[in-house]
């Protein structure tokens, strides 16, 4: 019982560790909009006729979109 309580916390200690590192290399390059120069969009960006939807009625995008109601 004793040797397969260690192997199960020697176990869950390399996963966690793994997962760690794998989580803290994180993706590569600077964050949108992150200062450097590069106008990369928002990070929340997508094409309009994929997501079927524009901005909210009266938003102030040029687009007019009825009243909201």
């Amino acid at each position: 019982m004793r040797k397969l309580f260690v192997l199960l916390v020697v176990v869950l200690l390399v996963l966690v560790t793994a997962g760690s590192a794998l989580a803290a290399s994180g993706p590569t390059g600077p964050a949108p909009n992150s200062g450097d120069g590069v106008s990369d969009g928002s990070g929340f960006d997508y094409p309009r006729a994929a997501a079927g939807m524009g901005g909210a009625p009266n938003s102030g995008d040029g687009i007019p979109d009825g009243s909201g109601f």
